[in-house]
C-alpha cells in the first residue's frame, strides 16, 4: 500500500529576538529562507518556536513575517490582509461566496486565488492558532513531480497549457464573472500552475462560455489522479504556534478533512497572500 510522504525537515526555530522585534534582521533572515526554499527549492518552509505568542502576538508576527517576503495582497473586497481560515458552515463551491477555506472538507488540491482578476499571489502563509481535534493536516504536491509524471503525456500537457475560464465567485456589479488563465503557464523558463477544478467547471457553465471539451476533461482527470496519488503527497500537521510559507506558483495544497472540538479551541489558521518582493 502506498503511503504519504513525510514533510522534508524544512523547519526553522525563530530566534527569540526576531519574534519579539528586530524587524530588519527578521526580514533578512526570512528572505534568505525564501530564496532557498520557495524559489526553486522545496516549495515551502515552516517556522517554529512561536508558541509563547498569544493570538494577538501571532497575528502581528504573521503580518510582519509575510511582509518581509513581499507585498501583502488583499483577500477580499474589504481589503483583508490577514484572513481567518476556519469552518464557516459551508461546503466547497456552495453558494455565491462559500470558499474551500470556509469549509472543513478535505482533498480538492489547488492553488490559491486562480480565479481572481487581481494578481495571483506568489506565496501564501498559514499561521496556526488552534489545530482541529481530528484531521486538518496539510497536504502538498510539488508541480515538478507532476510534470515529471506527465512527460510521457504531451497531449495532456498541451491541453493544460490552453486558457480556461475560472469563475470569479463574485456577483458584484462590474466585476467579470470569469477570468481567463491557463492551468500550466511557463514564465522565465519555469512552469507555474493555477488550479481549482471546481471554479473552472463553474466558469465554463456561465452564459456565453463554451463547455469544457472532452480533451480538457481528460486532462483535468489525469491531473487530479496524479495530485491525489499518495506517493506524490507530502503531509504534515501544523501545531499551534507554527507558521508555514508555501510557494503558490509551484505547489498545490489541500488538507485532510477535519472535525473541531467543542468550545473556543476550534481549528483556526491565519492566512496571508504575498507578492514576491522585487530584487
Amino acid at each position: 500500500m502506498t503511503t504519504h510522504r513525510a514533510f522534508d525537515p524544512v523547519r526553522f526555530d525563530v530566534p527569540s529576538e526576531f519574534a519579539d522585534g528586530s524587524p530588519e534582521d527578521l526580514r533578512a533572515w526570512l528572505r534568505r529562507l525564501g530564496d532557498r526554499h520557495l524559489d526553486g527549492g522545496s516549495g515551502y518552509f515552516v517556522l517554529t518556536g512561536l508558541q509563547h505568542l498569544d493570538e494577538q502576538g501571532l497575528r502581528a508576527f504573521a503580518l510582519a513575517a509575510s511582509a518581509a517576503l513581499g507585498e501583502l495582497l488583499p483577500q477580499d473586497s474589504s481589503g483583508t490582509l490577514l484572513r481567518e481560515v476556519r469552518y464557516r458552515g459551508v461546503k466547497l463551491g456552495e453558494g455565491a461566496t462559500g470558499r474551500y477555506s470556509d469549509s472543513r472538507d478535505g482533498g480538492n488540491l489547488h492553488t490559491d486565488s486562480p480565479h481572481r482578476p487581481t494578481p495571483v499571489p506568489d506565496y501564501f502563509a498559514l499561521a496556526c492558532v488552534h489545530q482541529a481535534a481530528v484531521g486538518g493536516d496539510l497536504v502538498l504536491v510539488r508541480l515538478s513531480d507532476v510534470i515529471h509524471r506527465l512527460r510521457g503525456r504531451p497531449d495532456i500537457l498541451e491541453t493544460l497549457r490552453q486558457p480556461v475560464r475560472f469563475h470569479t465567485r463574485d456577483d458584484t456589479p462590474g466585476v467579470p464573472r470569469t477570468v481567463v488563465r491557463p492551468v500550466l503557464e511557463e514564465r522565465n523558463g519555469r512552469d507555474h500552475i493555477h488550479y481549482l477544478r471546481e471554479y473552472i467547471e463553474l466558469g465554463h457553465r456561465q452564459p456565453g462560455v463554451p463547455s469544457l471539451t472532452s480533451a480538457q476533461t481528460r486532462a483535468f482527470d489525469a491531473l487530479d489522479a496524479l495530485i491525489e496519488s499518495r506517493d506524490l503527497q507530502y503531509v504534515d500537521r501544523l501545531s499551534a504556534g507554527e507558521m508555514i510559507f508555501i510557494d503558490n506558483r509551484w505547489t498545490l495544497h489541500g488538507r485532510v478533512a477535519f472535525e473541531d472540538r467543542a468550545g473556543d479551541s476550534r481549528r483556526l489558521m491565519l492566512r496571508t497572500w504575498i507578492m514576491k518582493a522585487k530584487a
